[in-house]
């Protein structure tokens, strides 16, 4: 692996942001990150979808021994002169990026009963508080955004003892490894990202939690006729509409719900949707520009 890398990035309208991500990536990008520009909030694209900001950075990564020249190259030979107005460039080694990460990310006490920690820190043991070690840099998911924060703090008030759950949309883990470790007999992930899987078993043995506890699916590939105790979905709202009627089966009589990943203007939508699959919705609550929408399956 190269020890030196390098990132080069275009700004551009909402409308090109595909073009520059296929032409950073014939001029040898290894991956492509999107990054918002201004004061939207800060969204996932779905797979297929353009972002969700009108003016968007796209960032390429490439190896250091890969010519400036030769990336800024492809890229004019590919791409309309007006999208390179905006291109900047810079030149990283591997531990200044790994230090970046890790200055990012330190503990946290989330609620009442939880503290999450990086997975590189000696524990805090902060007093009563279960520990959750994560390693961030894998996947959604490090307690730090206020989707996440909404769904810890409402599931440590749940009585979840002994019970069988689903995180849909795993990211990194971290729902379900809360919810283990705050006693759930058994929780299922499920992503439509492999590497979601491979982040949420690595953050899982990172606490300990044994595989048998904890089972991992692609989304598609999820037991249709499995029903469970509660779920937990922090994803977005137009997948949690879209998905209503498909996570609602999984349900069982009484099973508790609790979705996020909504800013507080779509609560009302998300709610309408899963009223109308057969649910009933007892809770909202915001944090900032963003809600959670709770509630329950009918006995």
């Amino acid at each position: 692996m190269a020890d030196e890398w390098q990132h080069l990035w275009l700004e551009v309208p909402r409308d090109d942001v595909e073009a520059v991500e296929d032409a950073l990536l014939a001029a040898g990008a290894l991956s492509v990150t999107l990054e918002e520009l201004g004061d939207e909030p800060v969204l996932e694209p779905q797979p297929g979808e353009a972002p969700l900001w009108a003016e968007t950075r796209v960032v390429g990564l490439f190896e250091g021994s890969v010519s400036p020249a030769h990336i800024v190259g492809t890229l004019h030979g590919l791409l309309r002169p007006a999208l390179l107005d905006r291109l900047g460039h810079s030149v990283f080694d591997e531990d200044d990026w790994v230090r970046r990460t890790q200055a990012d990310f330190s503990a946290m006490p989330i609620g009442e009963r939880l503290v999450i920690e990086p997975a590189w820190e000696e524990s805090t043991g902060a007093g009563d508080r279960l520990p959750i070690r994560l390693d961030p840099g894998l996947a959604f998911g490090t307690g730090k955004h206020e989707t996440t924060r909404l769904c810890l703090e409402w599931l440590e008030s749940q009585e979840i003892a002994g019970q069988h759950w689903l995180d849909a949309g795993c990211g990194s883990g971290i729902l379900a490894i809360a919810a283990l470790r705050l006693g759930a007999g058994q929780v299922d992930g499920t992503d439509i990202d492999p590497q979601a899987l491979t982040a949420s078993r690595g953050n899982a043995e990172l606490n300990d939690i044994e595989p048998a506890r904890f089972s991992l699916y692609l989304a598609q590939d999820y037991p249709a006729d499995r029903q469970v105790d509660g779920l937990l979905a922090n994803i977005l709202a137009p997948t949690l509409i879209e998905l209503a009627p498909m996570l609602s089966r999984h349900l069982k009589p009484g099973a508790r719900f609790a979705l996020s990943g909504i800013l507080t203007h779509q609560a009302d939508a998300v709610a309408a949707a899963w009223t109308a699959a057969g649910n009933e919705v007892t809770t909202f609550r915001e944090l900032g520009d963003w809600a959670l929408v709770a509630g329950h399956r009918p006995a």
